[in-house]
Parts: structure tokens; sequence; C-alpha cells
């Protein structure tokens, strides 16, 4: 699964032009409300008949195909996984695998591709979307999926929602038990350690984050942000702001993740049982470095 700072990774954001499109984005609400105002007593309870949208695999696809700051965002990192299933080979496991957003380009180039993930309306849509890929109910603490995989792939920041170190090993536990010999483990994740980084973190204001159709056409939905960091903890929160056009009714949903910071996640591999083979700092391969915005780690197991 996505979360907000993965928007970011690997892309610096200029201020001036986020300003800039947020006015154009609050242009297009505001050109949006008349055509919803028709609309408005049928809609009123929408958002609270319905479970956690952020987790809800009709909303979460529409709500990053429409975020706002980056264009095409949902298909930034493809084509450095297409590439890691093109060096390292399949059969390929994809931990945190959501509505198949990185499984689905890969089983279309070929790739035996196999995906995880514990919600089921995530799975519910993939299964939707194709039967290439084996979609599987999991919880990436405990699998035992009773096969191996050449490659086992963690994209952008799906580790985040590891929020101890003791769910961090259970996980990694299991990827070592999956992993066949010789096999790559690789992990993509935003790098909190730098100053670019931590302004982000930091800013609590709250911001737009997207706009997007309501899956059962009800309307246009507003969604903006806010953050919350507890470094100490090194725990984050987001809080997403959900709005239909033309209703008073705003629905907020508050999610946590932990972040890893450089030589700790280092560690934490190294102590569990891999070998850091590889360390990116982007999607184009470029080596890590202290301005890096993402850590991207390429693994084997220890011999």
């Amino acid at each position: 699964m996505m979360s907000i700072l993965a928007k970011h990774s690997g892309i610096v954001v200029d201020n001036s032009k986020a300003k800039q499109m947020n006015n154009e984005l609050e242009a297009r609400v505001s050109a949006s409300f008349a055509s919803s105002e028709a609309t408005k007593k049928e809609n009123s309870s929408v958002f609270s008949e319905q479970e956690y949208l952020h987790y809800d695999g009709r909303h979460y696809d529409l709500i990053y195909e429409n975020y706002c700051l980056v264009p095409k965002l949902t298909t930034l990192d493809i084509p450095f996984w297409l590439d890691m299933a093109s060096q390292y080979g399949d059969p390929i496991l994809e931990l945190s695998c959501g509505t198949g957003r990185v499984a689905l380009p890969l089983a279309d180039k070929g790739f035996q591709v196999t995906g995880i993930d514990i919600a089921d309306s995530m799975l519910e849509l993939a299964r939707k979307k194709s039967a290439q890929v084996e979609w599987i109910k999991a919880d990436i603490q405990k699998f035992d999926l009773a096969k191996k995989f050449n490659l086992i792939i963690f994209p952008i920041n799906c580790i985040w929602h590891l929020l101890n170190i003791e769910a961090v090993e259970a996980c990694f536990s299991c990827v070592k038990k999956h992993l066949e010999t010789g096999g790559k483990f690789v992990i993509d994740i935003f790098n909190p350690a730098t100053k670019a980084s931590l302004d982000i973190l930091f800013d609590s204001k709250k911001n737009l984050y997207s706009i997007y159709p309501h899956p059962d056409n009800k309307g246009t939905v507003v969604v903006t942000y806010s953050n919350e960091l507890d470094l100490t903890q090194q725990i984050y929160k987001t809080k997403l702001f959900f709005k239909l056009v033309g209703e008073e009714q705003e629905r907020i949903e508050e999610i946590t993740y932990r972040l890893y910071f450089p030589q700790e996640l280092e560690a934490l591999l190294k102590y569990n049982g891999f070998k850091i083979e590889k360390k990116f700092g982007a999607y184009d391969g470029s080596p890590f470095s202290s301005n890096s915005f993402q850590q991207i780690f390429v693994c084997s197991l220890q011999d």
C-alpha cells in the first residue's frame, strides 16, 4: 500500500508549484460544487455508511490516481520493478500488494507473481482486475505459503505499516523462509534523514491531497491531510480529511506509520540474516547518499 510520503519519494516537490496547483484544484472544486448540489440530500450519509475509506480498494485507487502534486505517480516506480524482475527472475512475491498496482504490470510482462495483503477490500478489487496473479490474504508478519520465491519485493513505504522492531523481525523471519537460495529481497522506503524529508514530516498544515470522483457516483470527493511526527518514537501520523463537495460533513481518518532511518534498517537487515548487496537512492539506480530521498535495498540471505 502506498502512503502519503510515498508520493514524494524520488521527487523534490516545488512548493511554489504546489501552491499554484492547489489554487487550480480549488477552482476545480468550486466548479464542481453546482453539479453536486442536486444530489446533496441523497449523499448526506455517504461516508458514515462506509468502512475505512483509505483502505477501501475502490477509494484507494481513485485517491492515488488523482493525487494532486505528482502526475502519474502510481506508475513512477514500475520500470524499476520490471528491471528487478528481469534481473532476478520469478516466481515473485509482493508483500502488501494492495489492489495490484505493482503486481499487475509484472504479471502482464509474463512474470509469475503472488501478492499478499491483509485487506479484504484491496484483494477483492485486485481479483476483479486480473486472475494472472495469485492473490492471497495473509499478514506480512506471519505468512506461510509453502513455497519459495526468487524475488520478494516490499514496494514503496509498505514497511512503514510495521510499527515496532518485533513486527519487522517477524516479517523478515517469514521472508527468509520464503526466499530461495540466491534469491533477492528488495525494499523501497522513504529516507527520513534529510532536511527536505523532515520539512515534509513536520508540516502540520492542512494541505490538499486528492480530488477524485466517488466510486458510487455520489459526486466529487476532496481529500486534505495534515501530519504529526513524534521523532522520539519515530512514529508518523497522517490525518486524512474526506469531504464530498457540497456537503458539510467531513470524515477524518488517522493513519499511523513507523519511520526507519538508514543505519537502523541496515542493522535490522544484518542482524536478521540478510546481506545488503546494493543500496540505491532513487529508481534510476543512483547510489544512496545523504541527500537521497529514498532507501532502496537489494538483499540476499547471509551465507
